[in-house]
C-alpha cells in the first residue's frame, strides 16, 4: 500500500490509477443501471481496500461501511474517504459480527472472496451477507476464487438463504472475472 495504493488492491492496474479508475467506474454505474445505489441507499464492502469503491459510492449517494484486515488498507481508505459518507472499519477476516441485522441493501465484495474462499470462511460470509442484507437487498461477488470451482458460490448461496438475482453483470470491458448476485428474500 506504501509503495503503490493501486497496485495493492488490483494489480492488472499496474499502478495506474486511471486504469482503476476505469474499473471502478464501470462496475459502478453498472451498480447504478442496476438500482443497486443511489440516495439513501446503504452498502456494506466486504474487503474495501484502499476505498476507491467506498467513494464512488459515496459519489453516487450510497452510505458505505466497508470492512478490511489490513491497517495500511485501512489507512488509505480513511483518507480517500475523509469528509464522504464512508467509513473504512477493521474486521478479523471471519465474520460481519459487529455489523446490525438488516440495515444494507448491497453487500460488495470485490475480488475479496477468492481470499474468503481459501481461508474457509465463504460460507460465513455468505450467511452472515444475508444476516445485514434488508429483505430484497442484493450481494454482489465479483471474483469467486482462483481455483475454478464456481459452482460452489451458487451451492453455498442457497444454503445461507441467497437466490440468484435478476442484476447480473453485463459484460464489461475492464472487469474481466465472473460476477454473482444473490438476493436476500423476505
Amino acid at each position: 500500500v506504501a509503495i503503490s495504493p493501486e497496485a495493492s488492491v488490483a494489480l492488472y492496474s499496474l499502478g495506474r490509477a486511471d486504469l482503476l479508475e476505469w474499473a471502478t467506474a464501470e462496475i459502478v454505474d453498472w451498480l447504478a443501471s442496476a438500482g443497486l445505489i443511489g440516495p439513501g441507499r446503504v452498502a456494506v464492502e466486504i474487503g474495501c481496500g484502499i476505498g476507491r469503491f467506498m467513494v464512488a459510492l459515496a459519489g453516487r449517494g450510497t452510505a458505505t461501511l466497508g470492512v478490511d484486515v489490513s491497517p495500511g488498507m485501512l489507512r488509505e481508505a480513511a483518507r480517500r474517504c475523509r469528509d464522504l459518507a464512508a467509513l473504512p472499519v477493521r474486521g478479523g477476516g471471519a465474520d460481519l459480527a459487529f455489523i446490525a441485522d438488516a440495515c444494507a441493501d448491497l453487500v460488495l465484495a470485490i475480488d475479496s472472496f477468492p481470499y474468503l474462499v481459501e481461508a474457509g470462511v465463504a460460507a460465513a460470509h455468505l450467511a452472515e451477507s444475508r444476516r445485514v442484507l434488508k429483505p430484497g437487498g442484493v450481494l454482489v461477488v465479483m471474483n469467486w476464487s482462483y481455483r475454478g470451482d464456481q459452482g460452489e458460490a451458487n451451492r453455498l448461496a442457497a444454503e445461507a438463504g441467497l437466490r440468484p438475482a435478476a442484476c447480473q453483470a453485463p459484460g464489461l470491458r475492464w472487469w474481466d472475472g465472473k460476477t454473482w448476485a444473490f438476493q436476500r428474500e423476505g
